[in-house]
């Protein structure tokens, strides 16, 4: 039998490493949704099945949902295995499968390949005879090719990588820092007019502008908000640049003087459709994971033009929130 202890990969069967793709905070990337997902998988079943794993072991954590997936759909046993990128240890979690057994080792994807070959070793050091899945791997990048895998160059999320684009989830990467949980906290974009306060436009009251203004200054918060932490959170409103003073200063009035803000650039159209563009594409390049909208065909179409947010139109008259799901054409968000 196997014992459960951690131990340090054996040889390398990887490639000479190319840096993964940095995290673009202006693109779109294409979002693997968890039907995607289970869709590619089953696609690689077929030849999976010729080589008759006895079990299923999932690679922690990013590998997990793609695992079970998987030996759910092959009726296998289901087991966990960690790597520790700073030690180079591979450790079982929980109880390890039986030696000598067939094991299908899952991943999400292999970017540089690193965490799938260093398992994919230790596994055969400890007498398993290994194979190796993937949702994703990027041919340009990684040394180290799934046997069963698709390519995709293209820059790709899946829901269980959300976190992964917050500012401070992004900045570790970039320094080369390991992950970190408390990085990947869910970050909120927030609409301002019928989130915060009721929504009074200052679009149409042009012959009274000031008073609008006015009026508008002086309303005080709803008495339920959205539930969101002020240092995880930007309020991205489709109040025009030339009314940011403004709009600090009720914020700053009423306790959110730290919230940041984003207002809608001058070039920017006022209808609801380069409106909701525009909250997309801003809400992608902060690294927000949800997005809550007071305005339902605007919550549509930002869940559409940004399925890798989590939208909610949020109903200040019944303090709630409803999750949107959306669908648009494929094609290329527009940058501004």
């Amino acid at each position: 039998m196997v014992t459960n202890l951690a131990r340090p990969a054996g040889p390398a069967v990887i490639t000479a490493l190319r840096p993964r793709k940095p995290l673009d905070p202006d693109r779109v990337p294409v979002f693997i949704s968890y039907d995607q997902a289970e869709r590619l998988i089953t696609s690689l079943l077929d030849r999976v099945l010729l080589w008759a794993p006895d079990a299923v072991a999932g690679i922690a954590r990013g590998g997990l949902v793609p695992a079970t997936m998987a030996a759910c759909m092959l009726a296998l046993p289901l087991f966990i295995i960690a790597w520790d990128r700073k030690s180079g240890l591979t450790r079982w979690i929980g109880d390890p499968p039986a030696a000598p057994n067939r094991i299908l080792l899952v991943d999400d994807a292999c970017s540089t390949g690193t965490t799938m070959a260093a398992v994919r070793s230790a596994l055969v050091d400890w007498g398993y005879a290994c194979t190796t899945l993937t949702v994703l791997h990027d041919p340009d990048t990684t040394g180290y090719v799934p046997d069963f895998s698709h390519p995709m160059r293209e820059l790709f999320r899946f829901p269980w990588e959300r976190g992964e684009a917050t500012p401070l989830g992004r900045t570790r990467r970039a320094t080369g820092a390991p992950s970190e949980l408390a990085a990947e906290r869910l970050f909120f974009g927030l609409d301002l007019d019928g989130v915060f306060v009721p929504d009074i436009s200052r679009t149409g009251y042009e012959a009274d502008l000031a008073a609008t203004l006015r009026k508008r200054q002086a309303l005080a918060p709803f008495a339920v908000l959205p539930p969101f932490s002020p240092e995880r959170a930007v309020v991205i409103t489709g109040r025009p640049e030339c009314d940011r003073g403004d709009t600090e200063t009720w914020l700053a009035r009423w306790g959110f003087q730290g919230l940041k803000l984003e207002c809608r650039p001058n070039e920017v159209g006022a209808d609801l459709a380069s409106v909701a563009r525009y909250k997309a594409i801003t809400a992608t390049r902060w690294g927000c994971t949800n997005f809550i909208e007071s305005e339902p065909e605007q919550a549509i179409r930002i869940a559409a033009l940004a399925p890798h947010l989590v939208v909610s139109w949020w109903s200040a008259a019944e303090t709630r929130a409803w999750v949107i799901g959306a669908a648009s054409p494929p094609g290329p968000l527009p940058a501004f």
